[in-house]
């Protein structure tokens, strides 16, 4: 798996911004599992997929400009 992982983020130079990398992943994946599948075959369904798999790559951009925050053990205290 961890091979996979590393090839998987090897599509993209260690250079290339965040956005750039999960783009090369989420393609990657979507390569490996739509074409050829029953997705494929529906148009409807095909589009759907497609737009979620765009959206995916949009809402995973906007993540990556969040600020970073830490989260210290005290914090999640009396969270679960």
């Amino acid at each position: 798996m961890s091979e996979d992982r590393e090839a998987i983020w090897a599509l993209a130079p260690p250079g290339e911004p965040a956005d750039d990398r999960f783009d090369a992943l989420i393609e990657r994946w979507w390569g490996d599992h739509f074409p050829g599948s029953a997705v494929a075959r529906d148009t409807a369904a095909w589009n759907a997929a497609h737009a979620a798999k765009e959206a995916l790559k949009r809402l995973l951009a906007g993540a990556q400009r969040l600020p970073q925050t830490t989260v210290r053990d005290d914090d999640l205290q009396g969270s679960v």
